[in-house]
């Protein structure tokens, strides 16, 4: 009976051990799972912080984009609007020429001088406009490619 007893507790101190090492082998595995788990998510973080950087840079851009489109909106209209009166200026002084020739009595001087005046203005009219249609098709290609690139973060996100 002591032999039989001494056999198996030699047995349940082999099964302890067999038991403690699998333990310390699974604990070991579970302790660089976590070390894993915790730089996977440090990752995931970080690359968080920087989309959401990236979406507030574009959101940013955006609103400085729609603000300058808007700009060169309103500088267009008032570009039409001179030169609606320039060009109201321009008939009124080719009415003026065309009395001259009719033989009415009018300075000469006066009506090139005044010709000349609305031909410089027309034409600076003219310059701004394009500059602000420049301008403003500059602008809606920057709002294409935002819109491109918060397409593509939410194709990310």
């Amino acid at each position: 009976a002591y032999d039989v007893l001494r056999a198996e507790n030699t047995m349940l101190r082999r099964v302890i051990g067999n038991l403690q090492s699998s333990l310390e082998r699974q604990i070991c595995m579970v302790q660089n799972l976590e070390k894993h788990l915790r730089a996977s998510l440090a990752k995931e973080e970080s690359k968080a912080q920087e989309l959401q950087y990236f979406v507030q840079q574009s959101e940013q851009t955006l609103h400085l984009m729609t603000q300058r489109a808007l700009e060169a909106e309103s500088n267009v209209e008032k570009l039409k609007e001179e030169i609606s009166a320039l060009q109201g200026e321009l008939q009124s002084s080719k009415a003026e020429n065309e009395n001259l020739k009719a033989g009415q009595t009018m300075d000469m001087g006066a009506v090139k001088c005044n010709i000349d005046f609305a031909l410089q203005n027309l034409h600076k009219v003219i310059t701004g406009a394009n500059w602000s249609i420049r301008q403003l098709a500059s602008g809606a290609e920057s709002l294409c490619f935002v819109a491109e690139v918060l397409k593509s973060t939410g194709r990310i996100s």
